[in-house]
């Protein structure tokens, strides 16, 4: 008796472990092919791609820094072109006041000599500026004498506007001399000046 119910548990024993063996088997069969399959055949995801509204928004950009681009260019260019007019009208005058400089007394108090040899061309310099017009007028200096010189010249014209003979037997003469051209940007008129105090013994800035 006692062997028999040995057998039957062991043999009880051994079909609880048939058993247990069998539905793991199966267990693991069926997670395989099923990571199989699914490894086999993943989910799809919908494609990526830009909406409209931001690829306008990026050309709008890209359109705002090519136009402040080209603006900042153009602004440039006008400020270079500026300078280059200021220093040719500079250059001008202060070649106008070196040629009074070196002439005698009687005749920079002459209006007739300056039309004739000092007004009757154009300053180096003058080429670069456009509609550019002189103006040169002679007061007496610390005088009570009362009158004065003055020419102008225009498009390669010279004029005497008024004349002053006095000015020959004064000791000093202001000179007062003008240039005006018009300047970019925008066509506007510039007016550049210089004034020089001129005595018989030589000349003085003022």
């Amino acid at each position: 008796m006692k062997v028999r119910r040995r057998v039957r548990i062991r043999l009880a024993d051994l079909d609880f472990r048939f058993e247990l063996g069998r539905n793991r088997l199966l267990s693991g069969t069926l997670g395989a092919v099923f990571k199989g399959r699914m490894l086999r055949h993943p989910r799809a995801e919908p494609p990526e791609a830009f909406a409209l509204v931001e690829c306008t928004i990026a050309t709008a950009i890209s359109a705002l820094f090519l136009g402040s681009l080209f603006l900042m260019n153009s602004s440039t260019m006008d400020t270079i072109q500026m300078a280059r007019q200021s220093a040719c009208a500079s250059q001008v005058l202060q070649q106008r006041i070196e040629s009074m400089r070196i002439a005698n007394w009687h005749q920079v108090t002459d209006a007739s000599w300056l039309l004739a040899n000092l007004m009757n061309a154009d300053a180096p310099g003058a080429s670069q500026l456009k509609d550019m017009s002189e103006t040169l007028t002679l007061v007496p200096y610390s005088s009570s004498t009362v009158g004065n010189t003055q020419l102008t010249r225009t498009n390669g014209t010279v004029s005497i506007l008024s004349t002053n003979t006095a000015l020959l037997s004064e000791n000093a003469i202001k000179i007062i001399w003008t240039v005006n051209y018009t300047a970019s940007p925008n066509n506007r008129t510039i007016s550049r000046q210089v004034v020089a105090i001129l005595a018989k013994g030589g000349v003085a800035k003022w």
